[in-house]
């Protein structure tokens, strides 16, 4: 039972009595650490990832679940099913995202007119007062 564990103290008596060569086995464990916190990471990032798919699902109203329901229904497999949530619950994003560029882009307009009306205005005075 105890040759699944790591032997952490071999590790450390194998590098102080044979010098470099316990240093392949310190690096090892080095790597293992290293291999554990990147998956601990990316799981983390996984579960972020699906609490918030979860989240986007529960605010569907009754007609959006039921049109999502239809689609799933057509597709066949996992992946095309995770595919068509990810599709439909982008629709409303993108919509959102295009209407907000919409916006900013008209209030630009708007500033970009009213500036240049008023420059208008300052350099007819100068030209008025200059002759």
């Amino acid at each position: 039972m105890n040759s699944n564990f790591l032997n952490v103290g071999g590790v450390a008596s194998a590098v102080t009595k044979t010098g470099s060569g316990g240093l392949g086995n310190y690096s090892a464990l080095i790597g293992v650490a290293v291999d554990f916190g990147v998956q601990y990471l990316y799981a983390k990032k996984e579960n972020k990832r699906n609490q918030e798919l979860l989240q986007r699902l529960s605010e569907l109203n009754e007609q959006e679940a039921e049109k999502l329901k239809k689609l799933l229904e057509t597709s066949f497999g996992e992946v095309a099913k995770t595919q068509v949530i990810l599709e439909f619950l982008n629709e409303g994003k993108i919509k959102d995202l295009k209407d907000e560029t919409t916006k900013n882009r008209t209030i630009a307009f708007i500033v970009l007119g009213v500036g240049v009306v008023v420059l208008g205005l300052i350099f007819y005075k100068l030209n008025r007062q200059n002759g």
